[in-house]
Parts: structure tokens; sequence; C-alpha cells
């Protein structure tokens, strides 16, 4: 080969080599935006929120016990007000009459005759 060959052949290499050096730089350019980096943050994220999930329903299905557990406490705790008043007596619920409340004023002689 002669010289003149020979550079033609190494300038059309080092072109080839530059466009793909090129395209990489783009391609990791497109990766590296913060758009992009959230999006791949969010689908991980996602990803193993999908999994947890899946490994606790998994582990409810083997063992319901302690998630009934839980679920008796939470209705305990959000509903103890409730429970409270309808089990309680109605006794003391019941207010009294006016005159049988000791706080009671006397309303004689208020009333225009």
């Amino acid at each position: 080969m002669s010289k003149s060959a020979e550079l033609i052949l190494a300038e059309q290499e080092a072109r080839i080599a530059r466009d793909q050096l090129t395209a990489t730089l783009v391609a990791i350019q497109s990766r590296v935006t913060p758009r992009a980096l959230a999006r791949e943050a969010i689908d991980e994220i996602r990803e193993t929120g999908a999994e947890l999930a899946q490994a606790a329903i998994d582990a409810a299905k083997r063992n319901p016990g302690p998630l009934i557990g839980i679920g008796a406490t939470l209705i305990a705790l959000l509903g103890r007000h409730w429970f409270a008043d309808a089990f309680a007596s109605t006794k003391a619920t019941t207010p009294k009459p006016a005159a049988e409340r000791s706080d009671a004023k006397s309303v004689e002689g208020t009333l225009d005759d």
C-alpha cells in the first residue's frame, strides 16, 4: 500500500471512531439529564414498592394472625370513642331533669304573671 492510501484509510478509521465517540457521548448525555435521572429513580422506587407489597401479601397469606391482630388494634384505636359511647350505661348518659339537678337554679318568679 502506498502512503497516500494508508493515509486515506487512517483518516476514514479516525472519522468512524469520532462518529462512534460522538454517538456514545450523546447517549450518555441523554441519560444524565435531571429528567432522565428522576424517571429512572421513580421506576426503581415503583419496582421496589411493588416487590415489597407482594412480599407483604405473601407473608399475610402464609400467616394471617398478625395481620388480624393489627387490624383489630387499629379498629379499637380508631373506634374507641364510638365503642365507649355504645357500651356506656344509659343511666350515666341520660340527663337529669332540671328539678333533680343540684346545679339547677330556681325558676320560680322568673316568668311574667
